[in-house]
């Protein structure tokens, strides 16, 4: 891999875990020179060391160091962890200019705020990732399924001139997607969908598969439904229609797939239990509305968490 003081063209990936370095390969794919990948000291020494390869094939990105500057691009991926947002903002806000367009591929429902009171709320298209099963090992990234990129206005124009640039990209790219006409009401269900389905996976170690057994299906609904009473108080009300939506998600995975966040309880990282349970949590206290199940789902996966530092 290779270095360079300023991004060669329009695209800057931020976060090269399994969905940065799936959809930036898609892009590399489409136009090497027009990509690069922005990452710590840390990180580059073991991108250039051990490289970055989906589905076994290496791809070598050209790379940035984070908190550089130079020219703005024109679009910005970030795909880190919630609990890296702050740094990751700090990494690339030298390439931001007025004309960037920003999608936060991150799960929750907080970081198109944080990244709009940061880099500028006209920036950033609210987005979400939603039926990929990416699994990440070490170096390399495999997957089955791609999964697709939901994402709009938050005005709800599907002909906003940065939605149909993305849209554009994403189609010659060959990375599917939906341009949505409600993102922010479909956001608060992909939120339901992982406060189900990834917590519950996590504690209990199920794979998608296992999402078909009444028990686990149950405890995944239970979770959900407290999301469902919380969205009718945040204006952007959902409905057991959805959960049966999601459901219908989880049976065209790959069986033996794993969520993310059961993946990091097996490798001993830290979860993003904060903007799951957490939030729902939180919410609830606002509102008044009970949640039982996440506040239980919650306490069990800090548990998981205290005990993997403590071995």
């Amino acid at each position: 891999m290779t270095t360079s003081p300023f991004p060669p063209a329009r695209v800057l990936v931020c976060g090269a875990g399994a969905i940065g370095s799936v959809y930036g390969s898609k892009i590399f794919s489409l136009d090497s020179e027009g990509v690069a990948l922005v990452a710590d000291q840390e990180r580059l020494a073991r991108y250039r060391r051990e490289g970055l390869s989906v589905n076994g094939r290496r791809h070598d990105f050209r790379l940035l160091a984070a908190g550089g500057s130079g020219p703005p691009t024109e679009f910005l991926l970030i795909a880190v962890k919630n609990h890296h947002l702050h740094d990751a903002i700090e990494a690339v806000r030298g390439w931001v200019g007025p004309g960037t367009t920003i999608l936060s591929l991150l799960n929750g429902i907080s970081s198109e705020g944080i990244l709009g009171n940061a880099l500028g709320t006209e920036k950033v298209l609210p987005a979400f990732v939603v039926g990929a099963d990416f699994v990440r090992e070490g170096a390399n990234t495999r997957y089955t399924s791609l999964g697709q990129i939901v994402f709009g206005a938050a005005s709800g124009d599907p002909c906003d001139p940065r939605v149909a640039a993305v849209a554009d990209l994403f189609r010659r790219a060959g990375i599917p997607h939906v341009v949505s006409t409600d993102i922010l009401r479909e956001q608060w269900w992909k939120f339901m969908l992982n406060v189900g389905v990834n917590q519950v996976s996590a504690v209990l170690r199920a794979r998608y598969k296992d999402f078909a057994l009444p028990e686990v299906a149950a405890v995944a609904r239970a979770a959900m439904s407290e999301v469902v009473a919380l969205s009718v108080k945040e204006g952007v009300p959902l409905s057991e229609e959805d959960v049966g939506r999601g459901f219908l998600i989880l049976a065209s995975l790959a069986p033996d797939g794993m969520t993310s966040m059961l993946q990091d309880v097996e490798a001993g990282r830290k979860t993003e239990v904060e903007i799951f349970a957490g939030e729902v949590v939180s919410l609830g206290r606002k509102h008044g509305v009970p949640t039982p199940v996440n506040d239980l789902l919650g306490g069990l996966i800090a548990a998981l968490e205290r005990l993997s530092r403590s071995r």
